[in-house]
């Protein structure tokens, strides 16, 4: 059984560079995990019972991003903080299935002991610093993290992602500027899937190019093809080296598409069915499996054993959570104020 804190494994995407496709198997397998583990947890959302409490958000369509992330992301030296949507990132950056949906489930074993549920998922260890359900409220906290980079001389590199919705609040454009300023160690990434909850990009920002509204910061704004891993991964490590010669942050939109609602409670009429209909050719999964096997680096088999394990992994860690105690009732004072800051790995 998984004890609460004991969350991170081994890195889940290896960087190093295959001969044989297996960090290329490795990155799709964990691009399915999400998947799979998110409509997993639409499945128990659903049913009688609410073993799931408070929002959820689901991440389906957009695992090219949080994949692509991790497969450069330096555990120990980097940060990642997140918005609300954080299912993905946590599980991308090595959070065990278990400790994710036991969190969601409010049990003492999750990642953040029952405590903080879905927008909240958070591991120290992995440098995760969290999801935060304040729309743009936890841009200048990554500010802080990558000022602390900075000032430390870790060397670390801070990805900050928020939602196309989260630009139009005034802690986008203060955090952006002084990033700029300090010329700090942050990526800052829109994760741009078209819709701010219900409200097109169109509907809701008078500059229709989001990349375009980082222009008044000096530093370098772009779009990226966010269903592509491989664009993805190419992108943000020329972002990130230019993190670690001190040239400053830069601001990607990566352009992606959600196919689940925003929220469980949302039916998406919206979105058209043609809309979805296309989205779907566009499926990152989709797109890298096809990559995969024209590169002769995935047969027919292994993609098989990759579904069996992924769904048996989801399986076994929906039906251990469900077994795991709640947290005892003296256990709501606790966590309350932290004593040892900041968290420093045994």
């Amino acid at each position: 059984m998984t004890v609460a804190n004991e969350v991170t494994k081994e890195p889940a995407v290896r960087t190093k560079p295959s001969t044989d496709g297996q960090v290329e198997r490795d990155r799709l397998r964990m691009m399915m995990l999400i998947r799979r583990f998110e409509e997993k947890t639409y499945q128990v959302y659903t049913q009688p019972g609410q073993k799931i409490g408070g929002f959820c958000h689901l991440y389906s369509g957009q695992e090219a991003i949080a994949v692509g992330i991790a497969a450069i992301f330096r555990h120990g030296t980097d940060a990642l903080i997140n918005g609300y949507r954080c299912h993905g990132h946590s599980l991308a950056l090595g959070m065990s299935p278990h400790a994710a949906i036991a969190e969601l489930f409010g049990k003492e074993t999750g990642c953040s002991k029952g405590k903080g549920g879905s927008m909240h998922l958070f591991d120290a260890k992995a440098g995760n610093h969290g999801g935060h359900g304040i729309v743009g409220g936890h841009i200048p906290l990554g500010l802080g993290l990558a000022f602390a980079q900075q000032y430390k001389k870790s060397g670390g590199v801070t990805y900050c992602l928020f939602g196309d919705g989260a630009i139009n609040q005034g802690t986008f454009n203060e955090a952006l500027n002084m990033a700029s300023l300090f010329k700090v160690p942050a990526i800052f990434i829109v994760e741009n899937n078209g819709v701010a909850m219900g409200t097109q990009v169109e509907r809701a920002s008078a500059e229709k190019d989001l990349a375009k509204r980082g222009a008044g910061f000096a530093m370098p704004y772009y779009h990226v093809d966010g269903n592509d891993i491989d664009t993805v991964i190419s992108e943000m490590t020329k972002a990130a080296d230019r993190c670690k010669r001190g040239e400053g942050p830069s601001y990607i939109v990566a352009d992606t598409f959600r196919f689940r609602g925003h929220s469980m409670s949302d039916p998406m009429k919206y979105r058209s069915k043609e809309e979805a209909e296309k989205a779907k050719l566009r499926d990152p999964i989709t797109l890298y499996e096809r990559r995969l096997r024209e590169n002769g680096l995935l047969s027919e088999e292994q993609f098989e054993e990759m579904e069996n394990s992924v769904a048996e992994e989801i399986n076994e860690a929906f039906k251990q959570a469900d077994e795991d105690a709640f947290p005892p009732l003296e256990a709501r004072f606790e966590d309350i104020l932290s004593e040892k800051y900041p968290y420093q790995p045994e």
